[in-house]
Formats: C-alpha cells, structure tokens, sequence
C-alpha cells in the first residue's frame, strides 16, 4: 500500500490538504487543484481522488480521456444522494466517499475500495492499453493480425489478401514491433486483453463462391 501514488483532485485548498494529511499514511500523495497542475509529471499508475462538488468531476474526466490515461477513480463529497452516487458509479467512477470523515474511517473506506475493484481497474487499464498499442497498427496490419489470431499460415493469409507470402511476413514483424511483443503468442494474447475482434479469412475459394 506505501507504493501506492494518490492524486487528490480538489480546487478547495482546504478540503484538499486535509484529505492529503489523510492519505499520507496510505502511500504516495500528489495534491493538485486541476490535473494540469500535473504538467509533465504523471504518475505511471495512480488512484485518483476528485472532489465531486460542480462540474469538477466531469471536468476532470474529460482532461483524463483527453490524456489517455486511466487511473481508477474515486469521487468524494460531504454528502450526496444515492440516485447521484450511483449516476457517478455508472459513469465509471470506481467509488465514492464521504469526506470530511475521521481520517481513519476514511482510510478504511477506502482500503474498501481498493481492493474490491483493483482486480477490475487493473483489467480495464490493460485492455485500454492494449487496444491503444492495438490502434497503432494500419488497416492492412490489422487483417494480418486478424488472421493469424484465427490461425492461418502466411500463404492462407496471402491468397486472401491477394499479396505474396513476402510481404505477409514483413507485416507479421511491424505487427509484433509496433506491439511491442516478440513473437505471435504474446500478439494473440494481447489481442484478447484488448478484446480485438477477428473476421473469418475468405480464402480463394471463398472469393469464388461469393463471386459466383
């Protein structure tokens, strides 16, 4: 828990430096009153607090969404309905707090939080990677990539492509470079974190029949 950054989102300088005292037993706290306070400094991985109080939150989410970042959320406030809280949940929050509170109270609450969702956050940050490194690839890649997840040899893949087995192979090794993987395991598998979807290969025959 000591390795664990927090960024306290919160334009209430009070508010915020009493949450942070709060916090500071629970690990790393970055206290910012905008998250372009951040400038250059994001943290790799962090849990992101934000005062839920005007247009703050959705303020904030959007600068995340912007910044391609994805830090689990938890949103806090003195006090709020459950219709609101569970609008926040539903819109991706990954809990919500009460605060002010008596520090102890807070830190359990929150201890809570954590470790019911990190499993969750933790799978929502890999496939969000993933389908970002997935995203650098070009269309044609991408079908390369589509066929050998289905498991197709190269020539299957070049004669549904109309291109030769040469260059099937040349865009095999940007597919596995702009990943960032060594071989076709580790691309599959990052194919399925990102949830990318596969489309059946048309072989020539295929193409006949279609044809006719």
């Amino acid at each position: 828990m000591q390795d664990t950054v927090f960024v306290v989102v919160d334009n209430n300088y009070r508010n915020r430096h009493e949450l942070t005292l709060a916090l500071s037993g629970m690990g790393y706290v970055v206290p910012a009153d905008t998250l372009e306070d951040l400038g250059s400094r994001w943290p790799e991985q962090a849990w992101l607090l934000v005062h839920d109080e005007g247009t703050q939150l959705a303020e904030t989410q959007q600068a995340l969404r912007a910044a391609e970042r994805y830090y689990p959320l938890v949103a806090y406030a003195g006090e709020a309905s459950i219709g609101h809280v569970m609008e926040v949940l539903g819109s991706g929050a990954a809990g919500y707090l009460e605060w002010p509170l008596e520090p102890a109270q807070m830190q359990r609450n929150l201890a809570a939080i954590m470790a019911s969702k990190w499993q969750s956050a933790t799978a929502t940050l890999g496939q969000a990677r993933a389908k970002q490194r997935i995203g650098l690839l070009s269309p044609r890649e991408k079908e390369v990539l589509s066929s050998v997840c289905e498991g197709h040899s190269s020539k299957e893949v070049a004669r549904s492509l109309g291109i030769s087995p040469r260059t099937v192979e040349l865009h095999r090794a940007n597919v596995l470079s702009k990943l960032g993987v060594r071989n076709v395991a580790a691309a599959v598998k990052l194919s399925v974190e990102a949830q990318f979807e596969t489309a059946p290969l048309e072989t020539a025959s295929d193409q006949t029949e279609l044809a006719a």
